[in-house]
């Protein structure tokens, strides 16, 4: 699992992600933590949102944590957020941008243990079945299976997906909305500010260049050549 905790306390950003790490080596899962500060800091770092499960403090520096999650939802519907807060007034608003959970500070061992397990299921259920997003174009609306999508390119106004079999759909979407629909987020990786690859399809990274196996080359940046090249290796890792 990939999960974000968005904490401007550093002390009890170390707690949780202590406490999710022994829940996952109880449960022998393996889990990435991936801290921020701010939820200014997410929204820099993050154009389209990788994860299993956003935590969210809500009372933080400037942006507090529902706004973020506003944010979030603006991009991502489904993606699980989970409020751990010492606030009680804010149980409205997450109502309202779907949050799967609000834990009061201090969170117990045993309650988040119990989201996590609800989280985990919930993944290995949609695993069993194929993942597929219906698009639409020209009028036509298509369902297609994630895994057939190569890679994504933005082009003005449009995005175009470039599918295993040769063919390209052209949809009238921003890339970060297309993303962000996506059941297998974990798989598709900016590498470039104009394209979005689907590591299933990858064979080789340099620092320069993404190679998949149909014979595509596309252009690795720098700004996001260290991501993609880690979200790889961890796909692929033992």
């Amino acid at each position: 699992m990939r999960i974000a905790y968005c904490e401007d306390e550093a002390a009890q950003a170390a707690l949780l992600r202590a406490m999710i790490l022994q829940w996952a080596d109880r449960r022998q899962v393996t889990v990435e933590v991936i801290l921020y500060e701010s939820a200014e800091e997410f929204l820099f770092k993050n154009e389209t949102f990788a994860f299993d499960v956003v935590f969210l403090d809500i009372a933080m520096r400037q942006m507090n944590g529902v706004e973020l999650a506003r944010a979030i939802r603006e991009k991502d519907r489904r993606l699980p957020i989970a409020f751990l807060t010492a606030d009680k007034t804010f149980a409205i608003e997450g109502y309202e941008v779907r949050a799967v959970r609000y834990l009061l500070k201090p969170v117990t061992m045993e309650k988040l243990c119990g989201l996590l397990d609800e989280l985990l299921a919930e993944q290995a259920h949609s695993a069993q079945e194929a993942a597929c997003i219906a698009v639409e174009e020209r009028g036509i609306v298509r369902r297609i299976a994630e895994e057939h999508i190569c890679y994504v390119e933005v082009l003005g106004h449009y995005t175009l997906l470039y599918l295993m079999d040769g063919s390209k759909i052209r949809i009238k979407k921003s890339l970060a909305a297309f993303v962000g629909e996506l059941h297998q987020k974990e798989l598709f990786v900016r590498c470039h500010r104009s394209f979005v690859v689907n590591l299933g399809h990858v064979e080789k990274i340099s620092r320069t260049e993404c190679r998949l196996s149909s014979g595509a080359a596309l252009p690795v940046s720098r700004s996001f050549c260290q991501e993609l090249s880690e979200r790889f290796i961890a796909l692929y890792k033992v």
